[in-house]
């Protein structure tokens, strides 16, 4: 999010590599806040929302209607779109009124802006090292398919290299985090 910085190849491409990388455990994909307020004044508010739905379970139901409903997501809304995804309107409410997740988005914000990120969408492609760093490739933008799995398949051989397996062994599927 901001979900109309996106554009449309990023709503393509993410669901090939979903598919090819993501649901086959060969690669785990982590989604991180990075709202950009200056641009979108209501960013902020439906980061908090998606969380406020993952209370519920309803983290990526939620972050697919925001992308869905980009257009429009004053707080009236977000809580519209509780309700259409099927979430309790009066715990959805009092969380995304109460600002709980205001300083957990901040932390990624702040961490994202450390790391060289300027805007959305931002990708860090590499290895898992301690606690979250990542070691490798900054893919900024909706950029083509082809150039996520040039930078996966490079990865994914040097990691067979390197522990002599095949790249195409199953590995413990991804977590999923909101």
């Amino acid at each position: 999010m901001p979900p109309s910085l996106l554009g449309g190849s990023l709503l393509t491409v993410f669901p090939v590599l979903k598919r090819e990388y993501i649901d086959t455990g060969k690669v785990r994909y982590v989604f991180r806040d990075f709202p950009l307020t200056s641009i979108h004044q209501q960013a902020e508010k439906a980061h908090e929302s998606a969380h406020c739905a993952g209370e519920s379970n309803k983290y990526w139901e939620m972050h697919d209607m925001l992308f869905e409903k980009q257009n429009d997501l004053m707080v009236p809304s977000l809580k519209q779109y509780a309700e259409e995804i099927g979430l309790d309107s009066t715990t959805f409410e009092e969380c995304l009124d109460s600002g709980k997740y205001q300083v957990a988005i901040q932390k990624d914000v702040d961490d994202g802006g450390a790391a060289g990120i300027r805007g959305t969408p931002s990708f860090f492609v590499g290895k898992s090292g301690s606690g979250d760093s990542i070691t490798g490739t900054i893919i900024r933008g909706a950029q083509p398919l082809v150039n996520f799995q040039t930078i996966i398949n490079q990865l994914l051989s040097d990691h067979a290299s390197d522990v002599g397996v095949s790249p195409e062994s199953d590995e413990s599927p991804p977590a999923r985090l909101p």
